[in-house]
């Protein structure tokens, strides 16, 4: 992938935040987006995006730093207490389970890699919703190198198995479209590959299970009835991938994903880096790039990353 198409890809992400963000946690059929737009369910701007861009730009200037996981805890805490990596400079919208891992850290003083709420009930989408960049990063390293750091960088916030199994399965799906691989495809081999790395550590390998759906066949035939849109992490790469499996046109898909209602600001966020991965030759909707906040704190991250990992991975 060329440092134009990962660029493309973050922006894609951000809008694709900034869309769904009016209508995050609305009620399916009691809305209709059909394109950017504000208020909504935060009053926030049009053009707002929330903690999924805010922490995706944290984990993106520490990749660049070449920070710690600890460097990157203290990050998500500047950006939650004092509205650093936001649209206007305050934040409002920061998730209960990675609030908790931040007070961690930075008030009792846990190591940054067990800080994240391992009880069932923390099983939240706020690390898929901040991990794709990762995945640009991790194109080149062998298996067992891609799977310690999207355990390490899922931890920091969510520390049960389940949320960690879901960052490796949505990680290794990019890594597999990064080939080139259609998403079908992927699915099938990253069902396999799974199966085989966890099946030596019986706590990850019985948390599959939460996933097989995803990977039964004719998971993309179900019927928007049946898809799930809340923020439980399962819940969120199976509504991001049935989009991402069912539209090939990115606008398209992008207003499909915000109009599922739930926490759709997410889901199109995951769907969106899923779809412009796919499919490299769809630049971001102009229109709502354009409007999206920002523009600035956005390109001065995204594109020395893009530049970085683009050029490294043309030589």
């Amino acid at each position: 992938m060329k440092k134009t198409e990962i660029l493309n890809s973050l922006r894609v992400a951000a809008v694709a935040d900034a869309l769904g963000v009016p209508a995050e946690m609305k009620k399916r059929g009691q809305y209709h987006l059909l394109g950017m737009t504000g208020e909504g369910t935060w009053s926030q701007p049009m053009g707002s995006w929330s903690d999924d861009t805010s922490m995706t730009l944290c984990l993106i200037q520490n990749i660049l730093e070449q920070g710690t996981a600890d460097d990157l805890l203290n990050k998500f805490e500047r950006y939650m207490m004092f509205g650093e990596w936001t649209p206007r400079g305050m934040t409002f919208d920061v998730g209960r389970t990675c609030a908790h891992a931040v007070r961690q850290h930075a008030i009792n003083h846990v190591p940054a890699v067990q800080c994240g709420d391992a009880s069932e009930n923390a099983n939240g989408n706020g690390a898929l919703m901040r991990i794709a960049p990762l995945a640009f990063t991790l194109v080149r390293q062998p298996i067992d190198a891609r799977i310690r750091q999207s355990i390490a960088m899922t931890t920091v916030t969510h520390g049960h198995p389940r949320a960690v199994v879901g960052s490796v399965i949505y990680l290794e799906i990019l890594h597999e479209l990064l080939q080139g691989h259609t998403l079908p495809t992927a699915l099938k081999t990253v069902q396999a590959r799974v199966l085989t790395v966890f099946a030596a550590e019986p706590v990850m390998a019985q948390e599959l299970a939460a996933y097989q759906r995803l990977f039964a066949s004719g998971f993309g035939q179900l019927p928007v009835s049946a898809i799930k849109t809340s923020g439980y992490v399962v819940d969120t790469l199976e509504a991001a991938v049935w989009v991402a499996l069912n539209y090939q046109d990115l606008r398209t898909g992008l207003l499909a994903a915000v109009n599922l209602g739930g926490d759709v600001d997410t889901i199109a966020t995951v769907a969106g880096s899923l779809m412009s991965v796919a499919h490299p030759d769809q630049p971001v909707p102009a229109d709502w790039w354009q409007v999206t906040l920002n523009h600035e704190l956005l390109d001065k991250l995204m594109v020395p990353f893009a530049a970085e990992f683009g050029d490294w991975w043309a030589n």
